[in-house]
């Protein structure tokens, strides 16, 4: 049995060295003559296993082998195999690195461990050559086992580790005792614990702090320049800093930046670190380390030991940090890179911070800055690995709703859940603010003050912006003056317009351009002279700088200026419009206006703002707007401004209530478009959406001028517009839409039964719906179109979703079909199936879904799962991992040699006898359902 001792070390040395080779693996390519001079060196080591460490402690006391073994659950000893291990990854002799290890290794197993003078080096060979043993080897193993990606270790970066490690063992010389630094790094976990631990939302009034994990919702990160997907459920801060040791996040304005550094804080503090020892926070705010080097080019080391002071009261011994940076025991957070607006001295910073990491290299790093002008002065990317704050997905907000509430529901009889879930239904029509988790915030803010959320726009942006001007100061406490009062909204206006006609939403305006443009603004409005509006503006400016929600300066232009953009598209979009309103006081003048960027496909939602505030204050001004949009749409002789006049028209019904002799002439319009001529899909889309979000008092005239257009004479293409509505809903869409829309499909479907019947003979699409209402038996359709008639997904009226097919509709029933009958349906499907020799159908197609839970019905769950099987074989080798039911999984895995088939007979009762035993010979590879398809395809 092996000694305690020896087991720890094997489990320590192990850890340490995977950890040592992710950032490897995480990174350029390494050459063929650099890995086999690693793999070389691995095994000219002699792997004696515990053996030689048990002969080395056979003399030390039962005591002093107990503290050798809580010595190896230190950060110190698992920095120690963490250099160790970047030794077996260089090229060149590392021998001069492992000497200076050796000898730190010396000096503290006499220090911490106890070990006598007289048996110091004894026991220190016998562990060090074991250390290096497993090092190497695990290096060896991950190159083999997970590849090496890119280069990671230059020799910059190599002679760095080498000149830490001499100067680590220097230091172990000069320190005498390690209980000062040992309760300074305690103190200082407790502190950052206590000032950080309790967070403040600047979106409530009351200012109370709440605890920080009470709102946190784990972000979701994303790798490369390529945004690669980390995997399902996010990847932690933590863990990104343990894989990669040294980090750039990037994010957009309100993405979570700062709070992703705190977090990253309090698990430090809290002992979860990265690594499985205890490690002490160091957290620097580069705007103010940035003010301290420019005045005192002070370093960062000497900034850390004043901050400790100064900000969490916990006074640094001498060479304290020094010490944690150079044994493993901090880890560092560089917050706010992207507030150093001078580019000048942003690269100063960057310099500084490069010279810490190499000064430093075994100390994992976290870096935080804003994706905007971040490449203006980036970290080297041979030290610091880049990753993306990914906006919040559903789930995410959904997390952060329910804490919100949960936590701040003020004075509302509503539980917290019923806040919560009553709030993401209606907001789902602003999918594109709530996935900021700033403006997220907000609106629950807005939302638990007014009860609801705006399903109109114009009011919901009036709202946000409302709430960030008159509100955000005085919700966290702050008294400010605003320059020039009641002038700073037609300020902005004004800008965001002027940007929006000159520059992207990438750019901006210099500090001194800014400056003029509100002068030349304000002398007209407000000011009779140049010195009074030169004033205001500059203090317009300063205003701006305060509230990075709207207006940010975003860096600094080859000459020093700093540029301003807008934070946000949506305050942009929202005070251009409010911009043109101002400068266009009716329907033709604003027309005239946008009418290029509509046909352009420019301006999309700062048009749609416009016509709704128009309409607000002059009542018909949309049904105006809109009837010159479609009768120039009528005469345009090229097809894609048609297009994009018409869909634009069809989009605004979503917002706006228009006549229905107006929305008439929407449907006619858009039934008619030529998609053929390169119409942009998107646009296209959104316009029949918009179509089934109208006005309640408007989805009848919709629907009955569908069917209007739909004569005994028509052909499927014709027709279809009218039994499918259904399908072009947005997901957002609330019941009783969807309700009322698959209703009239199926109403309108019965209106045209004749029609259908009729075509069912020649058009597979035709017979397809017909046979899923019942109009013709199953083995009628089959007559006219074989076993296509299950397989085809040519059917389908919305071409921008996922190719479906009989077998998919009946597995996966929605409310367009008749639900009560479809387990018959399948059922007959399914039998008419089997009752026919395999192989089915010809060639790949598109059309598998990976489904999270298998049906109540025998008949349905065996539709769904034929359509898996198919979709496997048609298009997909090994999908037997994943998100799956575990019947599927193990289908998947029998069939392709992976699983025996006993495995499945447990499954047995899911499905009829006859459809079970049908899938199990399948699973066992006795026919396939594609032609030309075998078990190992």
């Amino acid at each position: 049995m092996p000694d305690p001792l020896s087991a720890g070390v094997v489990s320590a040395v192990g850890s340490a060295a995977g950890r040592a080779v992710a950032p490897l693996l995480a990174g350029g390519v390494r050459g063929m003559r650099e890995r086999r001079a690693i793999a070389k060196r691995a095994e000219t080591v002699t792997f004696d296993g515990a053996a030689n460490v048990d002969q080395a402690l056979r003399n030390l006391s039962a005591y002093d082998r107990d503290r050798m073994l809580e010595f190896t659950t230190t950060a110190e000893f698992e920095n120690i195999c963490y250099q160790v291990a970047i030794a077996a990854c260089v090229s060149t002799d590392p021998s001069p690195h492992l000497s200076k290890l050796r000898d730190t290794l010396r000096l503290q197993m006499r220090r911490y461990a106890g070990v006598p003078d007289t048996d110091l080096e004894t026991v220190t060979d016998a562990l060090f050559h074991e250390i290096r043993a497993i090092a190497w080897r695990e290096v060896t193993r991950h190159q083999k086992e997970g590849g090496v990606k890119k280069r990671a270790y230059t020799p910059e970066i190599i002679a760095s580790y080498v000149a830490a490690a001499a100067r680590n063992a220097d230091l172990h010389t000069q320190l005498l005792d390690m209980r000062n630094i040992d309760e300074f790094s305690r103190q200082l976990s407790r502190q950052c614990a206590l000032v950080h631990g309790r967070i403040r939302p600047a979106q409530t009034e009351s200012g109370a702090r709440v605890p920080f994990e009470d709102l946190f919702v784990e972000p979701s990160l994303l790798r490369g320049l390529d945004r690669e997907p980390l995997r399902s459920g996010g990847l932690a801060v933590r863990d990104a800093v343990t894989q990669a040791h040294r980090v750039v996040i990037l994010g957009d304005p309100g993405g979570g930046k700062t709070t992703l550094a705190l977090k990253l804080t309090l698990d430090v503090a809290s002992g979860r670190g990265t690594v499985s020892a205890p490690q002490t926070p160091l957290r620097v705010v580069l705007h103010d380390y940035a003010n301290r080097f420019r005045d005192a080019k002070e370093s960062i080391v000497q900034f850390l030991e004043k901050q400790c002071a100064a900000l969490y009261s916990t006074k640094a011994p001498t060479g304290c940090i020094e010490y944690l940076l150079l044994n493993g025991r901090a880890v560092v957070i560089f917050d706010g890179l992207d507030e150093l607006t001078d580019t000048s001295l942003r690269t100063q910073i960057v310099d500084a911070v490069e010279a810490f990491a190499h000064a430093y290299p075994t100390t994992p790093i976290l870096v935080t800055s804003r994706r905007v002008g971040y490449e203006m002065a980036p970290l080297d990317d041979h030290l610091f690995l880049t990753y993306f704050l990914s906006p919040f997905d559903t789930q995410q907000q959904r997390s952060y709703v329910n804490k919100w509430f949960g936590r701040m529901r003020g004075d509302s009889h509503e539980s917290g859940a019923d806040l919560a879930r009553r709030f993401m239904v209606e907001a789902q029509h602003a999918s594109d603010l709530i996935s900021n988790p700033l403006m997220l915030g907000l609106m629950c803010a807005l939302y638990r003050g007014e009860g609801y959320i705006p399903r109109n726009r114009p009011d919901l942006y009036r709202r946000c912006s409302e709430f960030l001007f008159e509100r955000w100061d005085a919700s966290r406490g702050i008294s400010v003056v605003k320059p020039f009062e009641r002038g700073i909204q037609f300020a902005m206006f004004s800008l965001a317009l002027t940007m929006l006609r000159t520059s992207d939403d990438s750019s901006g305006m210099t500090e001194c351009e800014l400056v003029r443009f509100t002068s030349d603004f304000l002398l007209e409005e407000r000011y009779e002279d140049r010195d009074s509006a030169d004033a205001a503006a500059r203090a317009f400016v300063e205003y701006c700088r305060g509230r990075a929600w709207v207006l940010t300066d975003v860096g600094t232009n080859p000459e020093g200026e700093r540029i301003y953009s807008f934070t946000h598209r949506t305050f942009l979009e929202y005070f251009s419009a409010r911009q043109l309103v101002r400068d266009n006081g009716d329907a033709p003048g604003l027309y005239r206006e946008l009418r290029e960027c509509l046909k352009n496909e420019t301006w999309d939602v700062t048009a749609q703002l416009a016509i709704q505030f128009l309409d607000e204050r002059l009542g018909n001004a949309a049904n105006d707007f809109v009837a010159m949009a479609l009768a120039e749409a009528r005469t345009v002789r090229e097809e894609g401004h048609r297009n994009a006049l018409v869909t634009f028209c069809a989009r605004i019904l979503e917002f706006i209530a228009l006549k229905p002799a107006v929305v008439r002439e929407i449907v006619r319009q858009l039934r008619s478009l030529d998609l053929s001529q390169g119409a942009n899909i998107d646009m296209v889309v959104a316009a029949w959406a918009g179509l089934g979000m109208c006005a309640t008092e408007t989805r009848h005239v919709v629907s009955d001028e569908l069917l209007r257009c739909s004569g005994d004479l028509a052909s499927f293409d014709e027709i279809k517009w009218a039994i499918s509505m259904r399908e072009w809903l947005p997901r957002y869409a609330v019941h009783d839409v969807r309700d009322f829309w698959a209703r009239q499909d199926r109403m309108n479907a019965v209106t045209l039964q004749d029609s259908l019947r009729r075509m069912a003979p020649e058009d597979i699409r035709a017979a397809v719906v017909c046979v899923l209402l019942r109009f013709v038996p199953i083995r009628e359709a089959v007559t006219w179109h074989g076993t296509a008639l299950f397989f085809s997904p040519d059917y389908n009226v919305n071409w921008t979703r996922m190719h479906r097919n009989l077998i998919f509709e009946v597995a996966y029933v929605r409310d367009r079909w008749l639900e009560a009958e479809v387990e018959e349906i399948a059922g007959e499907v399914i039998d008419f199936l089997l009752s026919r020799p395999t192989p089915w159908t010809d060639g790949r197609h598109g059309a598998l879904l990976f489904p999270a839970h298998l049906s109540n019905g025998k008949n349905v769950t065996a539709c769904r799962v034929l359509f898996w099987i198919y979709g496997v074989e048609g298009e997909h080798a090994s999908l037997a991992d994943g998100d799956l039911p575990p019947f599927l999984k193990d289908l998947t895995r029998v069939r392709f040699g992976a699983s025996p088939v006993e495995v499945l007979h447990k499954y047995a009762d899911l499905v009829r006898p006859e459809h079970f035993d049908f899938f199990l010979r399948w699973a066992q590879g006795d026919f396939s359902l594609v032609r030309g398809r075998t078990r190992a395809q």
